[in-house]
């Protein structure tokens, strides 16, 4: 019988493209597990009731009372209180840009709630990951957006996502649900293209608005 010698080397090949083949299987598991697989297998959404503006520039100080009234349902904030309380500090001038910065947001935020949080989200990736872990979390999120997707030019608004799901007729398409204070109802729009959520959550114009957002958790 003929034995076959076979070199250190070839084994060593052969062993590094097992290797490699586990640490595939291995990649191919965990990266399986995307936002997108999460959002097939749940979809999220947070039921919070819709507030119209009062003022065409308070929109903030809309989403603060809604967030603050789904947090704490024993103790309802009016979109009133908020304005009368941001105007006497000077976090909300009526006729004067940016009318309720985001800095005057996060301000207004924790005079009436406690463990606020905020932050700056600077990919899709980064956005999307936020939006997910906290809406699982129970807890709506704030965003500063383009008033009008559409339009670039148009004055920052802020909004309250409060769901996401995915398209199943749109090639995993992400779609995110939220409260526009602007119209007082619910709205729903892409996350990635040119007219989505992700592009008018950057392009916002609003100092410090870039990827701005803004959580008041369940008390």
């Amino acid at each position: 019988m003929k034995v076959i010698q076979r070199s250190p080397a070839r084994f060593r090949g052969l062993a590094l493209v097992c290797i490699a083949g586990l640490l595939l299987a291995g990649f191919t598991q965990v990266f399986g597990n995307t936002p997108i697989d999460q959002l097939k297998r749940e979809t999220l959404s947070l039921d919070v009731p819709v507030l119209k503006q009062a003022w065409s520039t308070s929109c903030g100080e809309a989403v603060i009372a809604m967030t603050h009234t789904y947090a704490y349902p024993q103790t309802p904030l009016s979109e009133q209180a908020v304005i009368e309380f941001a105007a006497a500090k000077g976090y909300y001038t009526a006729d004067k840009p940016p009318f309720t910065s985001p800095a005057n947001m996060v301000k207004i935020a924790e005079h009436y709630a406690k463990d606020v949080s905020s932050g700056t989200v600077v990919t899709s990736q980064e956005g999307l990951a936020l939006l997910i872990d906290r809406i699982k979390n129970g807890e709506p999120v704030i965003i500063d957006v383009l008033s009008n997707f559409s339009d670039p030019k148009s004055e920052a608004h802020f909004i309250l996502v409060t769901g996401i799901s995915v398209d199943p007729a749109g090639k995993d398409r992400v779609i995110i649900h939220y409260n526009d204070p602007l119209t007082g109802t619910k709205e729903s729009a892409e996350w990635e293209g040119s007219q989505g959520v992700w592009n008018a959550w950057q392009m916002n114009g609003d100092p410090g608005g870039a990827g701005w957002w803004l959580v008041i958790p369940p008390g």
